[in-house]
């Protein structure tokens, strides 16, 4: 239910904050006084169209918010709105509420849920879930046939067969989605050569990974393989090679440390440690120089391998790379290829039998469907056209036609609910035949039968009162109390009968000064109702008899 509505500068309203109550709610005032302003701010935060010409004159932006509390709600239904959530990827509901809120500016509106961004269309379908409003607005939820086909389903309980449905009509969709995706592979069986050879090519090169930087290095090395032995052994013969070497120059270092350690023994003995370790380290190093030497002194075959193996492996690349995991990748790909060329008629085949099957049952199940909503649709429209005769359409008459559809989410039926408000007429969709108040009150017929089963909380009623009079109006009002024993019920409403029914009572005034004209919005306490239903009686606030009929109203 709707907890609390915060309206911004939208049209008349420059400021309104509103605790709502659950049950149901009028909402009246004087002809013009701005009583359509909760319906207008309602349909912005249900996705409906936002101009710059909602904002307030002299302002640059509007700005309506409401908090929607969802504990009393079916469980059913907060779990569809988590869902929506969760795959919008948009924060979870905090203290059992929804928070919507949308902004108007000369350049467009932003709707949020949460705190969070979102597209209008999101929440439009948010906002489908969760207020229905019937009245003078282009977005009556019963005259689309998706709707219509909702609440029949509703009054035949098919929820469970509907949700075997849809999933049979997504099996059968994957079904579809995998053929077409083999068929749009292009693979042919003649490629298969093709496809076998280049897997050949790459498999008889016994690629390893990093093998292409190994290789270009060793092949650098063979191409300065003779300048580098030479400067090898040029260092390995200057460190030990003849009798002028480094080593020979510290044997000599060695015999004047030994004259030294005849006058100094202490200073020889630490020299002569430095230079045997010196001695030590060169002898090593002499003895790597001459390994790496040995290890550059390639056989010429070895070379003309590794040139070889480069050229192999820069043509692989120019073929299947740029890069060696290019290579690896293209491998992985025309194994897939070629397992899906040789298993395609099999795979085909098994698809085949799967979309097959997969047909037969949602066929199966929407002939369920049928069924149900056929044994339901005379029942309903009986039961919606009595009714209507109580809420004073004396002669209309209600029926549903129901069509063969192709099967899909939600079987295989399109539906139409027909209206004719008067005898010797041709019952036609109510959506070209029903005038607004006629439209709000086959809902409110519909709502007032399916009461205990429909999940959407909160309902807004705007000139169901319309041509209604005399007998009619507490008729009207009973039914609209007895709705919302289940649903928040919202009407505006300019009869006494209804507004005395209600278990909340909102005023609309409208005040001008010299330049400007506001709306405001309260409610009512119960010796301020006394006044405004008297008013609604249209008598003076002095008239004994009038206060006495707006009391008697009040305790009815």
């Amino acid at each position: 239910m709707l907890q609390s509505l915060h309206i911004r500068n939208l049209a008349l309203v420059a400021s309104l904050d509103l605790d709502l109550s659950g049950g149901f709610n009028v909402i009246t005032g004087e002809t013009g006084a701005g009583k359509s302003l909760v319906i207008g701010a309602l349909q912005l935060l249900a996705g409906g169209r936002a101009t710059p010409s909602l904002i307030r004159r002299g302002e640059k932006s509007c700005e309506v918010s409401a908090f929607v509390n969802l504990s009393p709600v079916k469980p059913d239904l907060r779990e569809m709105i988590e869902s929506k959530l969760h795959d919008a990827g948009l924060p979870a509901c905090e203290d059992g509420g929804l928070l919507l809120r949308r902004t108007v500016t000369e350049n467009g509106s932003r709707p949020y849920v949460n705190g969070s961004p979102v597209t209008v269309s999101f929440l439009k379908e948010l906002g489908e879930l969760i207020i229905d409003i019937h009245g003078p607005h282009d977005n009556q939820t019963i005259l689309k046939n998706a709707r219509q086909l909702e609440l029949l389903d509703v009054f035949a309980q098919t929820l469970p067969l509907l949700k075997t449905c849809k999933k049979q009509a997504q099996e059968l969709a994957e079904c579809k989605r995998q053929l077409q995706e083999l068929e749009r592979d292009g693979l042919q069986p003649e490629q298969l050569d093709l496809l076998k050879y280049q897997l050949d090519e790459i498999d008889h090169a016994d690629l390893q990974p990093g093998e292409d930087e190994a290789v270009l290095k060793k092949y650098k090395l063979a191409e300065n393989a003779k300048r580098l032995l030479q400067l090898a052994n040029q260092a390995a013969t200057i460190i030990s090679g003849d009798e002028h070497s480094i080593l020979d120059q510290i044997a000599a270092v060695f015999r004047m440390v030994r004259e030294i350690d005849q006058h100094d023994p202490e200073k020889a003995e630490e020299f002569n440690e430095q230079l045997e370790a010196t001695h030590d380290s060169l002898q090593e190093l002499a003895a790597q120089f001459e390994d790496y030497a040995m290890g550059l002194d390639l056989d010429p075959e070895e070379i003309q391998e590794t040139e070889a193996r480069l050229e192999l492996i820069q043509k692989l690349k120019r073929k299947y790379g740029p890069s060696m995991q290019d290579i690896f990748d293209t491998k992985e790909r025309l194994l897939n290829s070629i397992e899906k060329i040789e298993g395609r008629g099999e795979l085909i085949e098994k698809l085949r039998q799967n979309e097959e099957n997969a047909r037969r049952q949602l066929n199966k199940t929407c002939d369920e469907l049928d069924q149900m909503r056929r044994a339901a649709a005379d029942p309903l429209a009986k039961a919606i056209t009595e009714k209507l005769k109580k809420l004073g359409f004396d002669k209309a008459e209600f029926s549903i036609r129901l069509d063969k559809a192709e099967p899909g989410p939600n079987g295989a039926n399109t539906v139409e609910f027909l209206f004719a408000a008067n005898v010797g007429e041709d019952a036609k969709p109510l959506k070209s035949t029903a005038s607004s108040g006629e439209t709000a009150r086959v809902m409110l017929a519909l709502k007032t039968v399916l009461s205990d089963a429909d999940d959407v909380p909160v309902l807004v009623f705007d000139e169901i009162d319309a041509n209604v009079g005399g007998r009619t109006a507490p008729v009207v009002a009973a039914e609209l109390k007895s709705v919302a024993t289940k649903h928040q019920v919202f009407s505006i409403t300019h009869l006494a009968p209804i507004a005395a029914a209600a278990n909340t009572h909102f005023l609309v005034q409208k005040t001008t000064d010299e330049t400007r004209t506001t709306a405001t919005m309260r409610q009512l306490e119960p010796a301020e109702r006394i006044d405004e239903i008297t008013r609604m009686l249209g008598a003076d606030q002095a008239s004994t008899a009038a206060r006495k009929h707006a009391r008697e109203l009040l305790n009815m």
